[in-house]
């Protein structure tokens, strides 16, 4: 299950900008999209990776 830790988040916004089909930006933080929770998609992984404080998972 993708999650995002919103104590944790900057809001920087890479994921959305790596995986704008998973994550969406909204009052400067970062979500899943509803229904996404549990993507596969490629490019998650990649959002986790290059997430600058960790808050992905």
């Amino acid at each position: 299950m993708v999650t995002v830790n919103h104590e944790t988040c900057i809001g920087c916004g890479a994921c959305e900008a790596i995986c704008g089909d998973v994550f969406e930006m909204k009052d400067a933080k970062a979500y899943v999209k509803a229904g996404k929770e549990s993507s596969d998609d490629a490019c998650v992984k990649e959002a986790i990776e290059g997430c600058p404080v960790d808050a992905i998972s």
